[in-house]
């Protein structure tokens, strides 16, 4: 008696009298057509774009997180009237801006896409170069595709001393 070894493969002739082994049969493991591919293909795929998903989120909630921004002291004397002083607040470009009305802090990030907008003295305004937005002087939205006006910090000045988020 013959002992069997493992799955036997039959041969088929096929068109023109060509020979091809025939898959093995009964319960073999294994990819068994090109739908049983492309199914396993997608499926790695989208396992793939959901553990992209889930990292993006929980990194997304740990940036959220962070502690809030250190205050931020400017010497008044260091800003002439009618002058600004730029400065750095919670890692985010702000403009410190002194004029005869009292003192405006703002922050220069557009709240269209975060862009970082820049300060015109001439014209007393603020542009956005990524998509045309334009700001007044009081950081109200006056062009362009921005959906609120820009951030007002808040600060207190106390002597000579101008303290940015304390």
């Amino acid at each position: 008696m013959e002992e069997e070894t493992g799955p036997i493969e039959k041969e088929e002739e096929g068109a023109g009298g060509a020979l091809y082994a025939s898959p093995p049969a009964g319960d073999a493991r294994g990819i068994k057509s090109r739908r049983q591919f492309l199914g396993l293909g997608l499926g790695v795929l989208a396992m793939s774009v959901a553990g992209e998903t889930v990292w993006v989120m929980l990194k997304g909630l740990e940036a959220g997180a962070k502690a809030p921004p250190q205050p931020v002291e400017v010497q008044v004397g260091d800003i002439p009237e009618g002058g600004t002083k730029d400065i750095a607040y919670g890692g985010d470009a702000a403009l410190v801006m002194k004029s005869k009305d009292g003192v405006q802090v703002f922050s220069l990030v557009c709240t269209h896409l975060g862009c970082i907008v820049k300060w015109h003295p001439e014209d007393e305004s603020f542009s956005c170069p990524c998509h045309a937005a334009s700001f007044d002087k009081t950081g109200r939205v006056t062009g362009g595709p921005p959906p609120a006006p820009l951030e007002r910090l808040s600060f207190k000045q106390t002597g000579d001393k101008i303290i940015v988020g304390g």
